[in-house]
Order: structure tokens, then sequence, then C-alpha cells
């Protein structure tokens, strides 16, 4: 798992936005249902990385109570993505004071569904690091949800590790060790899990080249730790 706990056979995760959203202080303006769209997609593919499903939605809304709509819009729109009902959500909103920026944050509660195994694959890299406005203005370079949980479904997938604001390298790192780069910008924040780092066992590499959109750069070994 990458930053997700299990508790009592339970998967939790969480993510949040701060300063990004419709508040004339924001330092990203976008609709709050983008804001939350993103929030709920780092989330979920932490959920995916663990193996995990959502069940359970729990927000922490400090934008007031007059955008809770419109960020529990932006949860619903991640999962018609991936063509699931979305979870119960509860939570709650900070109402006693008038925040100047947008800022927002999502658990998931989960349950274990798939099985995961970095076991003779390959690795690699779908999208790019993105951050800001910048993931507005490509969304060609972004990991697509769908595709994600798809390939984790149909086992295309054998398993996903999000990336986010200490850039690709270090995920790597985590995710399969030390000796390992690719020919992405590794060293840049990859924002709202913008890149995803995947495992695809040999013989699904075509298969998995054909269902993904966005760009694939392959993690090579680096030959001084294996001479």
């Amino acid at each position: 798992m990458r930053n997700a706990i299990e508790v009592n056979d339970f998967i939790v995760t969480i993510d949040n936005s701060g300063c990004i959203g419709s508040k004339d202080l924001d330092a990203v303006h976008v609709p709050d249902e983008i804001t939350a769209y993103f929030t709920a997609r780092t989330a979920i593919l932490e959920q995916l990385c663990a193996g995990a499903k959502p069940i359970q939605l729990l927000m922490a809304n400090f934008s007031g109570d007059e955008v809770w709509a419109s960020y529990e819009q932006g949860f619903q729109r991640a999962f018609d993505e991936m063509k699931l009902a979305m979870p119960p959500l509860t939570g709650s909103s900070e109402s006693n004071f008038q925040a100047l920026q947008s800022a927002v944050s999502l658990t998931i509660i989960g349950q274990k569904k798939f099985q995961r195994t970095i076991q003779d694959c390959a690795f690699f890299v779908v999208g790019e690091p993105l951050v800001g406005n910048d993931v507005l203005a490509n969304p060609n370079k972004v990991a697509k949800l769908h595709e994600l949980y798809e390939g984790l479904v149909d086992e295309t997938i054998a398993a996903i590790w999000p990336t986010g604001s200490k850039g690709i390298a270090t995920e790597i790192e985590r995710f399969i060790g030390n000796g390992y780069t690719s020919n992405v910008e590794l060293h840049t924040s990859a924002g709202p899990s913008c890149a995803v780092l995947v495992a695809v066992q040999y013989q699904n590499i075509q298969s998995f080249k054909e269902k993904i959109s966005a760009p694939i750069y392959e993690i090579t070994a680096l030959k001084k730790y294996f001479e």
C-alpha cells in the first residue's frame, strides 16, 4: 500500500485540496466540482493501490455549506467514470466562519477486492506529472481513472501506485525500489496523481498498451545497479 492504512480489515485513504476552487483568493480558480473530482480521484487511486474498492465516503468541507452539493457532484463524477455506484457520503462543513480560500478533504473506507503483485512484471508510468492549471490544460496527459480500474478488474494490470507532490522518482523507489528510471520528468510534482505507476505481467503488456489512452513511459533498470 502507498498512503493507505488497514483498520480491522478495512482500507482507509484520504486526500485533500487547499486554495483550489471558486473563492476569490484561491491560487487556482476552477469550479468546485472539478476540485472535488480530483480529490476523489486521488483517494480512489490509493484504494485501488491497496487492492480495495470504496464503500463509504467522509468529507471535511471547509469551504461553506453552499459548496457541499458541488463537491458531492465532483465525487459522483469520479465514480460515474468507473461505472460504479457512489458509496454513501457523510461528513461536516465549517459553517461558523467563512474561509477566504477553498479547502476540502475526503476520506474513503474500502474493502479489499483485488489481488495485487509486482512479481514477474514490467513497470510503466501512465500519464505525465502535472499540477495546478496544467492539469486542466492537458487532460490527454492525465492517467484515466476508468482505464486503470478496468485494467485491475480484468487483471490486465497487476498493481498500481499513484504519484503526487513528491514526484515520480520518489514513488518509483517506494513501489519497486532503487535502481530504476524512466524518460518522463521524475522530480516535479505530479499533482493529483496525474501520473500513476503500473505493474503489468509480461504476457499482458500488449493488451495493457492497447487499453491505455494516456502517454505510457517504461520504467527501466539502471545499468549501474545490475552490472
